[in-house]
């Protein structure tokens, strides 16, 4: 009776381990089937020269994929391989976050927390990370709720704005109302949010860089100047 009792419980062991080791099986499948076309990128990349010129896509969607993959995690490698896995360009972020007519919805076109864990990062060199945030920005305009407001940028001018101003004042004076304007431009940019928006902005900027200060009021005024009543 003894020994039918031991095989017994063997057989309970084993078959609770297996239960457990498919349950964790089952698992890891499924995180891997969230992003099947990610690029795995490098365990480690430089820290003190982050480099993404290496890292390509084959589409947006395998962008948008790698992207998923490895954002939110906070921590510092995964933060840096989210940040070479975003767009580089304003031509970039229609492709992954905006809206064609004929080609329709972006891969994370209706995704609205990407860009906002972007706009947030801290763990990136400063001047790298504002590099590309000016470059995303330049030759923006508003089309569609990912492809609006600079994408925050004017948060991090009023936050970050040594860092910020440092980065934009040594852009073009063409380059620099293109990231401004882009931050005021809208269906109807005259209103209350823009001019408040201006109103704190300006000081803040002056305080830094009087030429960029300039540029932000050039700015502003064209994009009133621009609005007839009926939007874009």
């Amino acid at each position: 009776m003894k020994q039918i009792i031991i095989y017994l419980l063997a057989i309970f062991g084993l078959t609770s381990c297996n239960q457990e080791k498919t349950t964790e099986e089952n698992k890891a499948v499924s995180r891997v089937a969230i992003t099947t076309n990610h690029i795995p990128l490098p365990d480690k990349l430089p820290t003190t020269v982050l480099d993404c010129s290496t890292v390509e896509f084959k589409s947006a969607k395998q962008q948008a994929d790698t992207l998923l993959w490895y954002f939110g995690k906070k921590r510092l490698a995964d933060d840096e391989k989210f940040f070479c896995a975003f767009p580089n360009s304003f031509a970039g972020m229609q492709n992954v976050f905006g809206f064609d007519a004929r080609s329709g919805l972006a891969p994370l076109g209706d995704n609205g927390i990407v860009i906002p864990y972007f706009a947030q990062l801290n763990s990136i060199p400063k001047e790298i990370y504002y590099n590309k945030y000016i470059n995303i920005c330049i030759d923006g305009i508003w089309q569609a709720d990912n492809i609006r407001e600079a994408f925050g940028f004017a948060g991090r001018l009023t936050n970050d704005t040594e860092a910020a101003c440092f980065s934009l004042s040594k852009r073009t004076n063409q380059e620099i109302k293109s990231v401004f304007h882009f931050i005021f431009d809208g269906h109807h940019p005259k209103n209350e949010y823009n001019k408040e928006i201006y109103s704190s902005l300006l000081p803040r900027v002056i305080k830094q860089n009087i030429r960029l200060g300039k540029l932000l009021t050039e700015s502003y005024s064209e994009v009133l100047s621009e609005d007839d009543g009926h939007g874009h």
